[in-house]
């Protein structure tokens, strides 16, 4: 519904700018103008799109129990899980040798291949926002 309303805007805008720059304008600046607001517009659309699909499919994995209860801004702020109350309960009874063992697990537990680069990206492209971006090139 968001979407439609979107599109709707979109078309709204291109109705009324356009005319006015057929008559007041050169026929280049307009057909420049054409190509540049249908392709950005495409481009828009189609991110929108991906994003909701990635959203959603976010959700259903939230569903699951496999989900993480740390969100994404705590894993960029806290990466290693250094200011969990939890962990530091736990680590002030450990010796030293003991808390430098386990933080090495962690850090070699927590590195990311290259399959799981891969899933994550594949998440971030869509065939519709590579096509709009390819009408976008072929534009200009």
């Amino acid at each position: 519904m968001v979407l439609f309303r979107v599109a709707l805007l979109l078309l709204s805008t291109l109705l009324i700018i356009s005319p006015l720059l057929y008559l007041y304008a050169s026929k280049e600046c307009f057909y420049s103008f054409i190509v540049a607001f249908s392709s950005s517009s495409l481009i828009l659309l189609a991110s929108f799109k991906s994003y909701k699909t990635m959203v959603t499919k976010r959700l259903e994995v939230a569903s699951s129990l496999e989900f993480d209860s740390r969100d994404v801004i705590d894993k960029l702020d806290d990466p290693y899980n250094l200011y969990d109350e939890n962990e530091n309960k736990k680590s002030q009874d450990l010796n030293l040798k003991e808390l430098i063992k386990n933080e090495k697990r962690l850090l070699k537990k927590s590195k990311r291949s290259f399959s799981n680069f891969l899933k994550d990206s594949a998440k971030a492209f869509s065939f519709l926002r590579i096509g709009a971006y390819a009408i976008f090139v072929i534009g200009f």
